[in-house]
């Protein structure tokens, strides 16, 4: 593995996120502005990006390929159960509790992973990242907009469910792209160019709308704020490693364990802070998060990447 090109990608993805916040305090971004592009984001171009990874991906053994895609749903409700079970704890605050669930779950394996994935495993990393991907699609469309939809955290950290909230454009667009993917259904060639287009602003964005969120609190808290490095552990160092682990015992093959364990070791999935905004989570909370382990992570991916080589 090359450790420096996994550094300088994770370098490039922080210099995105740098440059939202230097919008947002040169006013050319706000946190009004910050909403609209996260209904973009969320409603638009992550929803075009996925068909458009879908539709370009050679399906190769699709008997195989489900077996794969089995395998990450399995995955990600492991992740939902670790989540609901490590956000309980009470080092904690309760009122943030579907917050921490969510950040458990998703990690910022489609925006930072496929680059760091691609410069270590090649091409073919980024079809069965895409693969991994389908669940967290789903999942973040259904079990994500359930945990922050619905009203206010409750002092004991629960929540009223709004299932309706759950039927948005993602979700569908994410049922529709594995539909698309089982059945080799070709779209038109002027349609998929659309949505390649519109799907490519997806990481860009997010980062320059992560970074002008951060912007809207107090850097210092941020960077000082304990409960946030408390939390980096499990995210960053702990699941990933059990992840690794589970895959060992399993005698899950080099290629896919790495694959997995990249995936789980990546920072807090912006897309969380993308459906805080949109329905009303804590933006604040998942801000500060985000930023702490994004730092964290050019740290501890490569770190992880080095353990899957000394393990192999």
């Amino acid at each position: 593995m090359d450790i420096l090109i996994i550094f300088q990608t994770m370098v490039k993805l922080l210099l995105l996120l740098i440059l939202g916040y230097a919008l947002n305090k040169l006013h050319i971004l706000d946190e009004t502005t910050n909403r609209k592009l996260s209904d973009l984001i969320v409603n638009v171009s992550t929803p075009m990006l996925i068909i458009s990874s879908v539709s370009s991906a050679d399906g190769g053994n699709r008997m195989a390929i489900l077996g794969v895609l089995g395998g990450a749903f399995l995955l990600y409700i492991g992740l939902v159960l670790f989540g609901e079970l490590a956000a309980r704890l009470p080092i904690f605050d309760n009122k943030d509790r579907s917050e921490n669930a969510c950040m458990m779950v998703f990690s910022n394996s489609g925006f930072m992973g496929i680059p760091v994935m691609q410069s270590i495993y090649g091409l073919e990393a980024v079809f069965y990242n895409s693969i991994i991907n389908f669940p967290y699609n789903i999942f973040i469309y259904s079990y994500a907009v359930l945990r922050l939809s619905s009203g206010q955290n409750s002092e004991d950290g629960k929540r009223k469910l709004n299932f309706r909230a759950m039927l948005t454009p993602g979700l569908i667009m994410a049922m529709a792209a594995l539909i698309i993917f089982l059945t080799g259904i070709r779209l038109p060639s002027m349609i998929l160019d659309v949505c390649d287009m519109v799907g490519s602003m997806t990481s860009p964005l997010s980062m320059l709308v992560l970074g002008s969120t951060i912007a809207l609190y107090p850097l210092k808290e941020s960077l000082t704020d304990g409960t946030c490095y408390l939390f980096s552990c499990f995210r960053l160092i702990i699941i990933p490693l059990i992840a690794l682990g589970f895959c060992r015992m399993l005698g899950i093959d080099d290629f896919y364990t790495g694959i997995v364990t990249l995936s789980c070791a990546m920072p807090v999935g912006s897309m969380v802070l993308m459906m805080a905004n949109r329905f009303g989570g804590n933006t604040e909370r998942i801000s500060r998060t985000i930023l702490v382990t994004t730092l964290l992570s050019v740290i501890t991916i490569p770190l992880i990447a080095t353990i899957l080589t000394l393990t192999q």
